[in-house]
């Protein structure tokens, strides 16, 4: 761990309670890891998912709810960062319920969420000054998958960009099904393109996916339902599943897995298993891209919600025991050591690492 780092995280609260923490991962004597808290926020309810601006300048919220002011439907909020604080700017309904997940597009000035309940993807325009603007379109998702429990409808969990940056790409776990859409800069709007749909096997659900950094065609699925990453070839207006590989032990049971992120290099794949209670670790092929299976290790947590690679420290949020525990990644083999730190937060259910400017 070369940088300081800030890491925000994200939990369920009442808008009250300061959901919103900021933590300073720093070295301390002897050069070992420390954490932190810097500052706690509240303001907002249910801030679940976060995302920070490229600049390091605006952090961006979704309110994980099924109304916003008296409407169905959740919300979105942006805050304004002052060094160990946080000021709102504002926030906006998303007309979609238990939005999960958001992602900003400065280059265009629009905010994607991602609303789970509803199975629909919501884009707003962004102001000059990071504030969220009017809701300039709403893609409603239709369909179900075998699993009659988690797949009664579309639930649309992630919304991240297509090789190009020129599309989105949605991940629908209630349906088995990434959409995308085209990015229509100059209306606001998001333009469906059902050629380049990803379908994957019946009951799987897939719920964040990465994209290799040098390999950008290939892109990296985690499929909560079947505990699996898919590795897919998306390019040139085709779509092949490479590999698919288990995240967990054949024994396991009672799993499901969360989220998945590329090392800083982007030669390690990591994936968290909910239930099983560990992080599972992958090397990336530096020629095909494809996936071998490392290790795993357990995160003295229960649920790893998500976690966070920074540099050579990975920190789990563990949603069910109210922990932030760390542990020790080395950079060169991919294999990861516990430290034995933990510090209390309630409900960690996101992660952000952002290196200190």
């Amino acid at each position: 761990m070369k940088q300081n780092y800030i890491v925000y995280t994200g939990s369920y609260a009442a808008a009250e309670e300061a959901g919103i923490h900021g933590y300073r991962l720093t070295r301390g004597e002897g050069g070992e890891p420390r954490l932190t808290e810097a500052f706690a926020a509240a303001g907002v309810s249910n801030p679940s998912y976060l995302a920070v601006s490229s600049d390091g300048r605006i952090l961006y919220s979704v309110m994980e709810d099924m109304t916003y002011e008296g409407r169905t439907g959740g919300g979105v909020a942006a805050f304004r960062i002052h060094g160990d604080s946080l000021t709102l700017l504002n926030t906006r309904g998303t007309e979609g319920t238990l939005p999960c997940h958001l992602l900003p597009d400065e280059k265009r000035g629009f905010l994607y969420a991602a609303n789970y309940m509803s199975g629909s993807v919501s884009m707003f325009r962004l102001n000059a000054d990071g504030s969220i603007g009017e809701l300039c379109d709403l893609k409603q998702h239709s369909g179900h998958g075998p699993n009659k429990e988690r797949q009664e409808g579309p639930h649309v969990h992630y919304a991240g960009y297509s090789a190009d940056e020129a599309g989105l790409w949605c991940v629908d776990l209630g349906i088995d099904r990434i959409k995308y859409y085209r990015i229509d800069e100059e209306n606001g709007k998001l333009e469906p393109d059902e050629k380049r749909d990803i379908v994957f096997p019946g009951g799987t659900g897939p719920r964040h996916f990465v994209l290799n950094g040098e390999k950008r065609e290939l892109m990296y699925v985690v499929s909560e339902l079947s505990s699996e990453v898919f590795v897919i070839q998306c390019s040139g207006g085709e779509n092949r599943i490479l590999q698919r590989v288990s995240t967990l032990p054949e024994q396991a049971e009672n799993s499901t897995c969360a989220a998945i992120h590329l090392s800083g290099d982007g030669r390690f794949l990591c994936a968290s298993n909910r239930g099983h209670d560990s992080i599972a670790v992958f090397a990336v092929d530096a020629g095909t891209g494809l996936l071998t299976f490392i290790g795993r290790t357990g995160t003295r947590g229960k649920t790893p919600r998500d976690f966070c690679l920074c540099g050579d420290v990975i920190l789990s949020a563990n949603q069910d025991s109210d922990t932030i525990t760390m542990f020790r990644f080395d950079e060169e083999n991919g294999k990861i050591d516990d430290m034995d730190e933990e510090i209390r937060c309630g409900s960690p259910v996101c992660l952000i690492g952002a290196e200190e400017r």
